[in-house]
């Protein structure tokens, strides 16, 4: 009876998050993809989930980096069995979004931001929906917090393990452990594009991170400020971060937190930058929950998203 039981949960949680559509936005220079879930009755409200930085996929995946964590899948399916449909999408320049149009030293930070925004309102304009909620994902924070001050469509932003700094800073703040020269030379580099200036001597050891197609997006990226969009925003804001993330702070939580005053923050025992649970900041065990999309995302983080779109 039990093993019928558990068999019978498998099969009704399947067909809640079965009912999934391809989504196609046309943007200037290229057409954007996503995947739209619908719960079969419900909510009518609809989460646009907005990735992190570099070639993060809709799902939570980048394999050329060694990322599979179906993180942004998992997340759209708990909403999804929650009674709330959820957009994922490829941003601009990446996976099914790449175009021979768009090349890296063309991407601005703005292009997300007005991508998020154009999707936001896409979904607005559908008789299926009749509210839209932005969940942002460490960079795709602070792109949610953005556009969510150039619509009128959004009703709630949704931080999760969001910067609480500009990305200046939180470069400074990583790189703060390399030795030298590479330090002094990373700092100089930070300077001159904060400052607007194009750096053409960039060491080729640095490439990964500095190289000249990627400045622009820098460059763009550093004029904003999140604590600042936090600060401006007229919507509810949920901030969410665990305590074992690596990668963004729980610092930056209180950042955005202090900045917003009538949001509501959220901390999780234990959870990690992939929304993963994972007891240690020992780099070996976080890289495991890395590359592995089999570990589900934290449940209390389903729970403060699921709470708080509820109470909208």
């Amino acid at each position: 009876m039990k093993r019928l039981f558990l068999l019978m949960t498998a099969l009704l949680f399947a067909a809640s998050v079965a009912a999934e559509e391809p989504m196609v936005l046309r943007a200037e220079k290229c057409d954007l993809y996503g995947t739209l879930a619908v719960p079969e009755s419900g909510s009518r409200t609809v989460a646009l989930i907005i990735a992190g930085s570099g070639a993060t996929d809709r799902d939570g995946n980048n394999r050329a980096a060694g990322l599979i964590t179906d993180c942004y899948k998992q997340l759209s399916d708990s909403l999804v069995a929650n009674g709330y449909a959820a957009l994922r999408y490829d941003k601009r320049a990446i996976a099914a979004s790449a175009s021979p149009e768009i090349t890296e030293a063309e991407l601005s930070f703005d292009d997300y931001i007005n991508d998020a925004v154009a999707w936001a309102d896409l979904l607005a304009a559908d008789e299926r929906f009749d509210r839209v909620v932005l969940i942002g994902h460490s960079e795709g924070s602070l792109i949610a917090l953005a556009a969510a001050k150039r619509t009128d469509k959004v009703a709630a932003v949704i931080s999760l393990a969001g910067p609480g700094e500009p990305i200046d800073q939180t470069l400074r703040r990583q790189l703060a452990t390399q030795p030298e020269p590479y330090k002094t030379e990373c700092y100089r580099i930070i300077d001159e594009l904060k400052a607007g200036r194009m750096v053409e001597d960039a060491p080729a050891e640095l490439a990964a991170l500095f190289r000249k197609s990627v400045q622009p997006f820098l460059i763009s990226e550093m004029r904003y400020n999140p604590a600042d969009e936090a600060r401006m925003l007229r919507v509810p804001l949920l901030i969410v971060q665990g305590t074992t993330d690596i990668q963004v702070e729980t610092a930056d939580a209180a950042r955005l937190f202090m900045a917003q005053r009538m949001a509501r923050m959220v901390m999780i025992d234990d959870m990690n930058h992939v929304l993963k649970i994972c007891p240690t900041t020992n780099p070996q065990q976080q890289m495991a929950t890395y590359m592995n999309p089999s570990l589900p995302i934290a449940a209390k983080l389903v729970r403060a998203v699921v709470d708080f779109m509820g109470n909208l």
